[in-house]
Order: C-alpha cells, then structure tokens, then sequence
C-alpha cells in the first residue's frame, strides 16, 4: 500500500505516520529524513545536488523527485510507503505516479490533515524543543527540562504567531491544486478534520482507522 499524507506542519500527519506505518507494516518515508541522510553521506551519487539544503535555497522538483525515487529503489520500501511531506507540487505528485507506476504500483490512499488556524497556534506557539536531543514537546506537558536528556527546552524562532500565519496561508495556496489533483484521481481521498485542541494523536488515529 502507498499512501500520501498532506497537511501544514503542525497538523501532526508526522506523528500520524508513524503510527500507521506500524499499524500496516510500512515504510515512513519522510523527505527531510532523506535529504540529511544524504547530506551526512559525501559518497552518495546525490550528495553534490542536495547542497541547495545546506544554502537555504529551494529545491527544485527535479531533486526531490531524484531523491524519493532513489529512496524507492531500495528494498526496504517495496512492502508499502507513507510519504510524508512528498509530494508538495502537482508536477512532483506526477513525478510520483510515473515512478510508481513504472513498478506497477500507485498511490493507494491520499490522508488530508484539515487542521483549523486555531488548532495549529495552540499547538506550534506551544511547542519547545530540546536544545540537545530535539526531542519536541509542549508547554501543557509542564517540563522545564528535557524529560529524555535533562537538556533546555527552547521556542524555535520561527514559532511565533505572524510566521505561522504566513506559512497557513502559503500552504493553502500551494497545496489546493494538489488536493483538486488527488480528488480527482482514483486513489481513496480521506479527509480528517483537526478543529479540537484538546484531541490526542489516538483520537485523530481512530478518526482515520474509521474511515479507512
């Protein structure tokens, strides 16, 4: 099975897919955890393209697109991807229906993470960082340490309300072409509204489990 998961962050499809990963046995393909992984890597064939990453500058389709596909050639993904955070345009979702389909494989589901402004202030304005192990936590859970390593909690710089706002609006607008792209295709199209504060990761995951 090959799922796609859309959402801003802040809306939890990362800690989703995970969790469903484990449920269905597959593979949690996240494009960040690629990227680093290649950048950690001077031997990889894609080492000298990813550089943009180091530079903040934005990466093209065409890499990213390099990217997942050399991800799928590798074994460990033949059993089933959730891709988080991929595709982002419409050209790379086309990109993803070439390469699967050249494996004879598509993209089974599309998880939608309609989460409300309100849910996703709460949340990010919430969030603290460990300066140390990065684990992430929120305020609400009341640690003035690291729970894990004992390390600072710290607000990230760009977790602050007008530059959550900014990204809300940016992602609606670039995301919509490609949820019209997905509703229109022939894979399952699930929508699971995130409008409550106070629901938990189990919540959400039942939400989903039922509609699937």
């Amino acid at each position: 099975m090959y799922i796609v998961l859309l959402g801003p962050p802040g809306s939890g499809k990362g800690t989703q897919g995970q969790i469903l990963a484990k449920r269905f046995g597959l593979n949690h393909l996240s494009t960040g955890d690629l990227f680093r992984a290649i950048l950690g890597d001077e031997d990889h064939p894609l080492y000298p393209k990813v550089q943009v990453v180091k530079e903040g500058k934005l990466v093209s389709d065409d890499v990213v697109n390099l990217v997942v596909e050399d991800a799928l050639n590798k074994e460990e993904y033949e059993s089933g991807v959730i891709f988080d955070g991929y595709p982002r345009t419409v050209a790379q979702a086309e990109a993803l229906d070439d390469m699967l389909s050249s494996r004879e494989r598509k993209v089974d589901m599309v998880i939608d993470f309609d989460v409300t402004e309100e849910v996703l202030l709460d949340r990010l304005l919430g969030r603290r960082v460990c300066s140390s192990c990065k684990g992430v936590f929120h305020k609400k859970q009341g640690y003035d340490k690291c729970p894990k390593c004992g390390g600072e909690l710290i607000t990230r710089d760009d977790d602050n309300e007008a530059t959550i706002k900014e990204r809300f609006e940016e992602y609606k607008n670039k995301t919509a072409p490609l949820q019209q792209y997905y509703k229109s295709g022939d894979s399952k199209y699930i929508c699971i509204m995130v409008d409550d504060v106070d629901k938990t990761p189990d919540d959400i995951q039942k939400q989903i489990i039922d509609k699937i």
